[in-house]
Formats: structure tokens, sequence, C-alpha cells
């Protein structure tokens, strides 16, 4: 053993002998840190905040003396994780932890990338030994597309401990110790500065200037002018800084994504969706374009390319259990209600598993105990409580198991059998009970696909399979909005017009649920209020109202209609034209495409015989003009918002449709184009220009068909 020893001095002999430094490593272990008892002071925000913090970073820092080279491996990324809750709890409504930007979900939250770039130290010995520690962070913000909005947050922090003693050391926790001392003072001096870079974006704008004129090709800078500029509703600036972003990183897809918004911002849509189409061509698994990419046209109803994009949001986020509702509310769209139903089949597969409803935890060493138990479920059934330790499963003792593995004897085929030893808290004793797996569910979304088939088996006359899944819906999540809209539409095949309304109404937000209600007020012959509805649900871009349900309602609305139709008859045959043109214009707004020609074609003999009765007045000129000032200055969509309110005052006037049909054409949307030239030839058949406008509405429709 004495021999042992010399030998361990050998190395250091031979340092002293070489004058070479003596090496030494220290590696602190992540740990449970102590927080403050002071509750700190700081400004708060008005934001949720995400804050991505990895945890398992280590940062290696090295102190060199002329007899020492001591290297020091701290837990960085875990001091960190703990520190920052200390004051970002406090600073924001709300904040979440997550270990990497690949695991967000798209959210609106403000995003804050955390982590400790630099840790120094120095040890001074001995009588007293001393270790000081300084840390510096970084905090980069981000918004919902992961674009900066602020120039990186740095600050720094120290910590220190001194142990008195003539041979007093410094262990490894204390190493720790004074590493999160450090490390949180940096997190409490970041966080003014991360108050005002987040709270006065123009001041932010006017220090990432003056960065640019000192560093003329930092694209970081000009992303975040770009942005924050967006967000200032300054486009001009925001467009030049994204096109010098494009110009000095024509590879990197922020700046066209940058690009995108600019001209969405400026309602060029076309020009916005081939920017980020091109943002997407560059960085093809990105979760965040490819979802915008998805919002994007859907706005523009572009149904069939925002399936293929949620279909390539769904390969890189397999984790996100909504995603694939968004692409079963596409088909249900399209009408397609068997794949709507195979998505939502598929997607309880995924979420569903067949156990005993229970949650356990388990500590190495021990045996597995059972934290909470489901509602009805096997456990609860025999009598298992919170607390009760499960010693064996099947005979196997749970003593030396990994949680997974308990987890996994636990669960089954539904139907089996599970054998457990169960053994009360503060008893020595054990029982034996037997379970029989039931079906459970990981996520109450589940209850959304569920409903979403019951909801496609309407649609399919297929009441009865309906009413089974709506029954397995309710067990799950009874408030489930999708469940609701399922009864309602179902009562409503069943006559039981009120209890339509009720499930309905109970639907917030919802222009599905407002459709349904239509229909129930039409069917009930309270034709006031179902109209009123329908108008706010009119120009919905809601994925669950289909042209079929339209048509349902328009049925419903029948006799009201016809009603109108007869009166507007009668006026036509004695000649009192104003009164018909008001009764048409009533049945215009509420009417199918089909039936507004027809009643165009009635308007347009009237208004051959009797122009003036179409001109412009009061209200409905003033905005007609406003519509060629904003034309005249390009602002092309504002100018097609402006006739639109001309159209809701004088539906007749065929050169509204004309001049609108011209915008539309401006901004490339040659779909709309194609509609509102159509409905000026409707009004004015005769019109001297009317083949050339045939032959223009022919080429724009082979643009939308080739998508030109």
């Amino acid at each position: 053993m004495i021999v042992i020893r010399l030998l361990l001095f050998i190395p250091i002999i031979f340092a002293l002998i070489s004058c070479e430094p003596i090496r030494i490593t220290t590696k602190v272990a992540p740990f449970e840190v102590e927080p403050p008892k002071e509750v700190p002071s700081v400004k708060k925000l008005p934001y949720e905040a995400i804050v991505i913090v990895d945890d398992s970073k280590i940062y290696t820092a090295t102190e060199y003396t002329a007899d020492v080279i001591h290297t020091v491996e701290f837990p960085a990324g875990n001091l960190l994780r703990q520190a920052l809750p200390v004051y970002f709890d406090m600073m924001f409504s709300k904040t979440k932890y997550e270990r990497s930007l690949s695991s967000l979900i798209p959210s609106n939250s403000l995003l804050i990338h955390a982590i400790v770039d630099n840790i120094n130290f120095s040890e001074q010995c001995c009588a007293p030994t001393v270790l000081n520690i300084n840390a510096r962070t970084q905090f980069v913000m981000y918004d919902s597309d992961l674009i900066e909005i602020a120039l990186p947050v740095f600050a720094t922090g120290s910590g220190k401990i001194s142990k008195s003693g003539l041979f007093s050391t410094i262990n490894e926790k204390e190493y720790g110790v004074t590493a999160y001392q450090a490390i949180l003072n940096s997190v409490k001096n970041a966080t003014d500065a991360i108050y005002e870079a987040v709270s006065n974006p123009k001041i932010q704008i006017s220090e990432v200037k003056q960065l640019i004129n000192k560093e003329p090709s930092n694209i970081q800078a000009y992303r975040v002018v770009a942005n924050l500029s967006l967000k200032n509703n300054d486009i001009p600036e925001a467009l030049a800084a994204s096109q010098m972003h494009v110009q000095l990183a024509p590879k990197d897809p922020n700046g066209y994504l940058l690009l995108y918004k600019c001209y969405l911002a400026q309602r060029k849509y076309k020009d916005a969706i081939a920017q980020l189409e091109q943002a997407v061509s560059l960085a093809p698994k990105s979760a965040i374009l490819l979802i915008k990419l998805h919002d994007i046209y859907i706005e523009r109803s572009k149904y069939e390319k925002a399936i293929e994009a949620v279909k390539r949001y769904i390969e890189q986020r397999p984790d996100d259990h909504y995603a694939p509702l968004r692409l079963a509310l596409l088909y249900f769209k399209l009408g397609k209600y068997d794949e709507v139903i195979r998505i939502s089949e598929k997607a309880i597969n995924t979420l569903s598993f067949s156990g005993i409803g229970a949650s356990i935890i388990k500590n190495e060493g021990e045996y597995t105990k059972i934290k909470s138990i489901e509602l009805n479920s096997p456990a609860q059934k025999a009598g298992l409580k919170p607390n009760y330790e499960i010693v064996e499963v099947d005979g196997k003792s749970t003593l030396e198991m990994s949680l997974n593995e308990v987890v996994q004897s636990l669960r089954g085929q539904e139907g089996t059998n599970v054998k457990l030893k169960i053994k009360k808290p503060d008893s020595d004793e054990t029982f034996t009970v037997v379970l029989i797996r039931e079906k459970f569910y990981a996520n109450p979304v589940v209850a959304s696909y569920i409903s979403l088939i019951a909801l496609s088996s309407i649609e399919l006359n297929n009441k009865t399979n309906a009413k089974k899944y709506m029954e397995e819906a309710e067990k799950i999540s009874p408030q489930d909005d999708y469940l609701k809209l399922a009864k309602s539409a179902l009562y409503l095949k069943e006559m039981q017009y009120e209890k339509s309304l009720a499930e309905a109404a109970s639907v917030k937000d919802s222009d599905y649920a407002q459709l349904l209600q239509s229909i129930a007020y039409a069917k009930l012959g309270k034709y006031e209020e179902s109209i009123t509805l329908y108008k706010k649900t009119k120009k919905s871009k809601s994925l669950l109202i289909s042209e079929k349900t339209k048509g349902d309602l328009f049925s419903a609305l029948s006799p009201y209609l016809a009603e109108i139709e007869n009166k507007a008859i009668e006026y036509e045959r004695a000649g009192q034209y104003t009164q018909v043109m008001k009764m048409y214009a009533q049945l215009l707004e509420i009417s199918p495409p089909e039936k507004a020609q027809w009643i165009r074609g009635r308007v347009a003999r009237i208004i051959s015989l009797n122009p003036s009765l179409v001109e412009l007045r009061d209200e409905a000129r003033k905005h007609f003009l406003n519509a060629e000032v904003l034309f005249t200055n390009n602002k092309f969509e504002e100018a097609a918002e402006e006739l639109e309110k001309v159209s809701q005052l004088q539906p007749f006037n065929p050169q509204i449709y004309f001049n609108r049909a011209i915008i539309y054409e401006k901004i490339s949307d040659y779909a709309k184009a194609i509609e509102n030239m159509e409905v000026y030839l409707q009004l004015n058949p005769n019109a001297p220009n009317a083949q050339a406008i045939k032959d223009q509405i022919y080429k724009w429709r082979f643009v939308v068909e080739k998508e030109i």
C-alpha cells in the first residue's frame, strides 16, 4: 500500500523536476440549488415568454498559474436553468422553459434563447482560500417567427466564496454554488436591458442603425431593423432592410421570410407567397416556415397546396398532436370525408394505449408508487389509491425495474389481465389484485378527432356511426368544441332545432357554429335571426363550412326567399322599379351564386331601360371616388375595400365590379378578377366591350389554371 502511495507522487515529482505545471480537472456534477429566499424586484412585461435553455450544456473554464493548470467543468446549463425562473417568472405574465428551439410548437409568445457564453475563475490560497467566479450570459430575443426583435443582450455577474484555515480547499459543490451565484447575478443584471429591448423598439432601431453604419454587412442587424419596422408599420423601412438582407445573404431563408411579411403587409399576396416559397426551398425542414405556408395557402383558398404544406410540417413535427387535425379539416373543406376519417383514426391510434388508468413515479432502489388515478379506471375500481406501492407486476418485483419498464409491464392489449401485488403506505402487509386493461388516451385532443369522425359520418348520412363516435368523445372530453358542433349538426338532421341551437351557441368564436344556428333559426321560421347570423359568416374561411352546408341554409330559407322574390316580381310588373331594386338587393345578399346570377339578369333588363336607377349617390359615390384615389396611388387592396363598401350600398352598379376586377388583376388575384368581371357582364350584358372582356376572362382563367 505504501508503494502505491509513493507511485502517486511520481507525476508531481517529475513535474517539479521538469518545471511543468500540474494539471488538475474538477468536474462539477449537476445538482439542485436552493433558490434565494428574498423575492426579487424586476420590471414587469405584459407578455408570455418561452425561454430556451439547454440544461445539459457544460462550460469548461481553466485557470493558469506557474505551478498549476486547473480546469473546471461547470454544469452551466443546469445552473442557468435554475437561475432564470428567479427573475423571469416575476418579469413575464407567464413563462415556459424548453430545451431547444426545435421542440417548439408555433405560438405567439416572446422567445428568449439564454446561454452562458463565458465563465472564468480565480483562486487565492491560503488562509483564507478565496474562489472568485465571473459569468457572462447572453440573451437573444425572437418573435414567433424566430426572427430577432433586438440585438443580443449580454450581462455579467460574479460569485465569491472564502474559506478560512491554512489547509482549507474548495470542493466540487462549492465550485457549483459559487458559479450559480455568478450566473444568478448575471441574469439579474440582464433584466433591465431585456425590458428596454422589448418595450422600446424605436430605441432598438436607432441603436441597430448605428451598428449598421459601423458594420454595413451585419445581417443580424438588418433582420432586427426589418422586423421592428414591420411591427411599427414602417413598411418601406422594413422592405429596404429585408432586401438588403437578401442581397447580403441570398441563401438565408430569414431574408425571404421578412420579404414575405413586408409584401403581406402591403397585401401583395402573390409576391408574398413567392417569397415564402423561396424561404421554404432554402429551409425545407423548417416547421415554422411550413406552417406559415399552410396558413397563407388557406387564406388564399389554395387548399390542395395547404394540404401538401401541412403534410410536410407533420413529417418534421410528428410530436405536434394537433397538426393532423389541420390536415383532416382541409380534407373536410374539400368534402373528402373518407380521408378525414382515415387521418383522424390514425391520430387516435397514435394517442391511445391500454393500461390500468394510474400514473406512477419511481425512485431508484424503491418500489413503484402510484401518483394519481383516472376516474372510473380499472385502478380506481380495484380500490387502489395514490401513494400505494406496486411491489410486483405479474410476479416480477418493481424494485430493480426502471420507470419505463414498469410502465410497459402495466400496459398491454385492451381486455387482458395484469396481476399486481400492492402495499399500502405505512404498512408491511401486501395484497394482490387482478385488473383488466382498458383503453386510455394520452391527450384530450383525441376527443376532437373522434368528433370530427362523427361530423364526417353526419355528412355521409351515417347517423348511427356518428352517435357511436360522439358517445366515445363524450367520455373523454364532454366540453370539446368539435363534439358540440357534431351534436348540433346531428340535432339538425333529426329536426331537433332547439337542441341544435343550444349546442352551437355554446361554442364561442366559431363561424361554423353560427352557420348551424342560422340553419336552425331558419328551420324554426325565425328568418331575421337566421339572416343576421348568416351575414356574419358569409365570407368566412372556416374549413368546416362547405358549399353543402350553405346549401342546407338556402334550402331552409327558401320560403322566405320565395316571398321576397314574389314581391319583387309584383313590383316589377307594377313598374315600381325603385322598390324592385330594394327587393332584389335584399334577395341578392342571401342567395347562392346561381340565384344571384338570375337576380342580376332580371336587374340588367331593368337598368337597360332606366340607367339612372343605379347611379351612385351620396355615401356610395364618396367611397367610389376614394377607391379611384387609392388606385392612382397604387393602394390596390384599400381601393378594393372602398369598392366593397359601395357594393354594400348599391349592389347593381356595373362599374363597381369592372373597377374591382381591374384592381384584382393588379394584385394578381385572378380568381377574384374573373368573379367581378363576370358580375359586370351579368349586369351589363350589352356592354360595347363585352367581347374584349370575355377574352380577358379567358386569359385570366388560363393563368389561374396553369398557376402562371
